[in-house]
């Protein structure tokens, strides 16, 4: 599947990945509840088109494909920095569950990223992310 444009496809910005990524990882317990909807919004940041792009391409693909198309539109800062918010959002409700963890995993995979770094992101009391890397 390409992330370029294509007849009949949408094109896949940095910022739909980004959403996209956020959404497999807020909706991997079957629903979305008011808290992470809120974060949710927070990333896109007045762009409501990516936001639309990516719930509407995440209603239609599987947690797999989503993932893909978020690996493949990143580059590796970008990659880094949509971990911190995966890892971030995965917070949100105070839990880590089991299927959380098994997600931040295979995204850390899916990405690339190094043990070390993504033992910099858990150890870290609050990460911090950079949207504007996104744009």
């Amino acid at each position: 599947m390409s992330t370029n444009s294509a007849e009949g496809e949408v094109k896949v910005s940095a910022k739909m990945a980004l959403c996209l990524a956020a959404m497999t990882m807020v909706g991997i317990d079957g629903e979305f509840n008011e808290e992470e909807l809120e974060q949710l919004r927070s990333l896109v940041r007045n762009d409501e088109v990516s936001f639309l792009n990516a719930f509407n391409f995440y209603n239609e693909h599987t947690v797999d494909v989503c993932m893909k198309i978020a690996a493949a539109r990143l580059n590796a800062e970008q990659k880094k920095e949509a971990y911190k918010v995966l890892y971030k959002l995965a917070q949100v409700d105070r839990d880590f569950a089991i299927s959380e963890l098994e997600i931040l995993k295979q995204y850390a995979a899916e990405f690339g990223l190094g043990r070390d770094f993504i033992f910099s992101v858990h150890s870290s009391e609050n990460p911090k992310y950079n949207l504007d890397i996104f744009l």
